[in-house]
């Protein structure tokens, strides 16, 4: 059993100039889990149109897709609501049957046995081509010139 904490990269798109402060980047962030860093061209406001995050996020929990932000305003005490999207530009995956990160209910052997039998030919036939190639070049040499050489046998090829 693997934990369910994984770390995740996640984009801010149209995100406000006034928003791209690490500090309520962060701040944003802390809805949807636990902030990292983030990327060099948000910490430079290379890219202006979007931050980028690295978090740490729970793989099991429903994924937010929007955070509310509030802006108030300084002379007339007025605050404005927002909806910031949220975009997840890398998520890995994770399998609640049989609790492994790198695996998904799609591709789960404790759910679909099949698969653990196909991959296991597909495993055994590969082997078995790579035993016939590495038998076969033990034999022979390629030079620089890309003459092969080897033993009489292989000449006759």
């Amino acid at each position: 059993m693997e934990t369910t904490i994984g770390v995740a990269w996640i984009s801010f798109p149209d995100l406000p100039p006034n928003f791209f402060a690490k500090e309520a980047i962060f701040s944003m962030v802390n809805a949807i889990g636990k902030p990292l860093t983030v990327d060099m061209a948000t910490k430079n406001q290379a890219r202006p149109s979007c931050a980028r995050v690295k978090i740490e996020v729970d793989l099991t929990a429903k994924l937010i897709q929007k955070i509310r932000s509030n802006e108030e305003d300084d002379n007339t005490d007025e605050v404005k609501s927002k909806w910031v999207k949220v975009q997840y530009d890398y998520m890995p995956k994770y399998c609640k049957e049989c609790c492994l990160q790198g695996d998904d209910e799609h591709n789960c052997w404790t759910i679909h046995p099949e698969l653990y039998e196909a991959k296991n030919e597909e495993d055994q036939l590969n082997e078995e081509k790579k035993n016939v190639i590495m038998g076969a070049a033990e034999h022979r040499k390629i030079l620089a010139s890309g003459k092969i050489v080897g033993n009489k046998q292989n000449r006759q090829e």
